[in-house]
């Protein structure tokens, strides 16, 4: 039970520090004095809780005192009997309200006045946790002394760690990582001398200072006539720790820390048997058909089906939770974001979530080249756990980036989190229309071939589509008998004209996974109709793999928010719902090489962030996808159109006009590249021309070439729409126009 004798101050609290309080009526007063004094100094807002547990004198009536005599800056919490440090530290940091928490014994041996000393290295240095470890300055060396020192070299050995003194809990972090840390699993004696164990285990950044340490003048310790005992039980709880923290922890994850937290149920169909069967031995030869990534896969996977049905406030709070992370790690081991920071006079503290995000810089392809073998990479990365991704770009002009094996597993994850939203179940027969092999080594492909042997899915070679070998495709998908069509929207679209024209598939998947390229409506329409079944979009980039994904409701994409903050932005703002932005995207979980702000060159619709979705879902979404920032052609009254617009209006027309693509080099111009069709007409042709000047601005000038062919990039797409006149979208006040009608085309 929490007491509180005056209201909450106005003022945002910046630190709560935590005391556990067992027979120390003593100590309290004094105690009390010197840490407000310590907030008047270090000039914060901060919070004292004192935390009785369960103490035989005085404490509870002098923590009564001292909150009724402290207009809100002390609050008492109650136990009505003796559960330990760890279950005080819980109760306090439950009835603390500061960014920041700190645990100090309550018997004045550590000193309150060095919490200012913790709270500066905690800034300076970015680190997630901070540690004051004891002087051996002054310091009795009893018996007492020597049983901590030895403790302290056995803590150290199991696991892994260089600390001066691991068990010492005079400690400061921010309030979701502390609350975080005193998540654990075992049943211990005295769980408080793993604290920062549980820092190490859980990924967490930390750092120790040296204090000043005194013996105690006031009050008994618990451990007085018990420290021999305290120390064999000691032992049985590193043995539990050594389970817990080395041999059973799962990889270091915010979001399944999370839900330790937050916990909530998966509703995700099980597997049949069978299901089940193939699951196990496909992971069980995972690390043998993979390059990079590892079976933690399934960790992730199974965090994944969990996390999705997080409500939409817990959603953004796990979201802000890894942008934090993220940000702090960013400043401390990234120089370019370091210095970008510093340029705005900025500190990963002033970034608490993503209505702060605005105060960042945004991040363009352009930086990266610049800084890619600078400074933009961080500089605590494991190089071997590091994948090169490569890009010809939508304009052709390479891009490189790296991506860590954690980002790359949690990509793998939400694909497979995604494709089971369609209804299908991994192992069922699954067709991918993609570009199989390109850029792989033999070994490589190898494993790629085995992958898909063992996770039953079948490739068509994309870019091998073409007129004279569609029907042996058409036969080999048959064969299969796929559950799931995956593949390049276009690609899905050329498909399904052709089934249209030369007879249905004699087989109906139970759905269709488009990806790579917008998603027209008529598109859309025209490939749901050929294989009688519905599509399911994917939004996505070779950055990211997956970032959105269309749900069974088929109203916006839900961005992987476990994954990534998307944000529409319209003249630097966020767009309003159903406006045209830019996507500025945040990587939360690719540390090697953070993406934060970047502007990846895309145009979608906004939606409300906060609007839930009828699937139940918590992660945001975004709406129409318009294509690339690249594709937007500029007309001559001041308007913008995007790539989607020629798409969205030249499929009416694929009777005359086969292929197209528009080019735009200088303003006022376009060339309009066309491969005829069997209809085609010069009538036609002035058609479309005419409403291109419509659109565009009657003075515009257009240069058609008549093509043979519309080539395609070595992937298997094809460009519908290229402008080399290098638009910054989010300085132009210009507005662009929505490719159709929506509304019209939902009728």
């Amino acid at each position: 039970m929490t007491e509180q004798a005056h209201p909450v101050p106005e003022s945002p609290i910046e630190l709560s520090v935590i005391v556990p309080c067992l027979n120390e009526e003593l100590n309290l007063r004094e105690l009390a004095a010197r840490v407000l004094r310590v907030f008047e100094v270090g000039g914060l807002v901060g919070e004292l809780v004192l935390v009785d547990d369960g103490s035989k004198d005085g404490t509870a009536a002098v923590i009564r005192e001292l909150s009724a005599a402290s207009e809100g800056r002390i609050v008492g919490c109650f136990h009505p009997e003796n559960r330990g440090i760890a279950a005080a530290w819980r109760t306090g940091v439950g009835a603390s309200r500061g960014k920041l928490v700190a645990t100090i014994d309550a018997d004045l041996q550590y000193q309150p006045e060095d919490l200012l000393r913790l709270r500066r290295a905690l800034y300076d240095h970015s680190v997630d946790v901070v540690q004051g470890f004891r002087s051996a300055v002054g310091r009795r060396k009893d018996q007492r002394y020597h049983l901590s020192r030895g403790l302290n070299h056995l803590l150290n050995g199991v696991f892994g760690m260089e600390l001066s003194d691991n068990k010492s809990g005079f400690v400061m972090c921010a309030r979701e990582v502390m609350l975080d840390l005193l998540t654990y699993r075992g049943t211990y004696f005295y769980w408080q001398s793993f604290i920062m164990v549980a820092a190490h285990a859980k990924g967490y950044s930390y750092r120790e200072i040296e204090t000043i340490f005194e013996q105690r003048r006031q009050g008994t310790s618990f451990l007085e006539k018990t420290a021999v005992r305290a120390s064999v039980l000691s032992l049985v709880d590193i043995g539990k720790a050594a389970w817990e923290y080395r041999v059973s922890r799962p990889p270091p994850d915010a979001a399944h820390q999370f839900l330790r937290r937050h916990p909530v149920a998966d509703r995700t169909p099980p597997r049949t048997p069978v299901q089940e069967m193939r699951w196990r031995s496909y992971l069980a030869a995972f690390d043998s058909t993979h390059w990079m990534i590892t079976r933690d896969v399934e960790h992730y996977y199974e965090t994944l089906c969990k996390t999705q049905w997080l409500g939409v406030a817990e959603t953004r709070e796990l979201q802000d939770e890894k942008l934090r992370r993220l940000v702090r790690h960013a400043y401390r081991n990234v120089p370019y974001y370091r210095a970008r920071m510093q340029e705005r006079g900025l500190r990963p503290e002033d970034v608490r979530g993503q209505a702060d995000l605005h105060k960042l810089p945004l991040l363009t392809k352009a930086d990266i080249r610049k800084h890619l073998y600078f400074d933009i990479m961080s500089e605590n990365h494991d190089k071997s756990q590091v994948l090169r991704i490569a890009t010809s770009g939508s304009t052709g002009e390479p891009f490189v980036c790296y991506a860590d094996r954690v980002q790359l597993e949690s990509r793998w994850a939400a694909t497979l989190r995604a494709q089971e939203w369609t209804g299908y179940r991994f192992g069922d027969p699954c067709v991918r229309l993609w570009h199989q092999t390109i850029g792989m080594s033999k070994s490589q492909i190898r494993k790629e071939r085995a992958d898909a042997i063992l996770s039953n899915r079948t490739f068509v070679p994309v870019f091998e589509m073409s007129e004279k070998n569609l029907a042996a495709m058409v036969r080999t998908i048959a064969e299969a008998e796929p559950v799931l069509l995956d593949g390049y929207a276009e690609a899905l679209d050329f498909l399904a004209r052709y089934l249209r024209a030369h007879g249905d598939l004699s087989v109906r998947p139970r759905a269709v996974m488009s990806s790579a390229q917008t998603l027209p409506l008529p598109s859309r329409r025209v490939i749901e109709q050929a294989f009688g079944c519905a599509v399911f979009d994917k939004y996505g980039s070779r950055e990211f793999s997956g970032i959105a994904y269309e749900c069974e409701a088929h109203a916006g994409h839900h961005v992987v928010a476990e994954g990534y903050i998307v944000e529409i932005l319209k003249g630097g703002e966020p767009a309003k719902p159903g406006e045209i932005g830019e996507v500025v995207i945040t990587d939360l979980t690719n540390m090697c090489m953070p993406f934060i702000r970047y502007r990846i060159g895309d145009l979608a619709e906004a939606m409300d962030p906060l609007a839930p979705c009828t699937c139940g879902r918590g992660a945001p979404r975004i709406g129409a996808i318009e294509g690339r920032v690249q594709s937007i052609i500029q007309g001559t009254d001041g308007r913008f159109v995007p790539g989607t617009f020629f798409a969205h209006y030249l499929k009416e027309y694929d009777h005359a006009i086969k292929q197209f693509q528009v080019v735009q080099e200088a303003l006022g111009a376009i060339t309009f590249r066309v491969v005829k069709g069997g209809r085609y007409s010069d009538d036609v042709l002035d058609e479309v021309l005419a409403k291109f000047r419509e659109v565009l601005g009657e003075d515009l000038g257009i240069s058609v070439e008549f093509v043979d062919e519309v080539a395609m990039v070595r992937t298997g797409k094809r460009v519908a729409a290229v402008s080399k006149l290098g638009i910054d979208f989010q300085r132009s006040s210009a507005s662009v126009r929505p490719s159709v009608d929506r509304e019209a085309n939902r009728a």
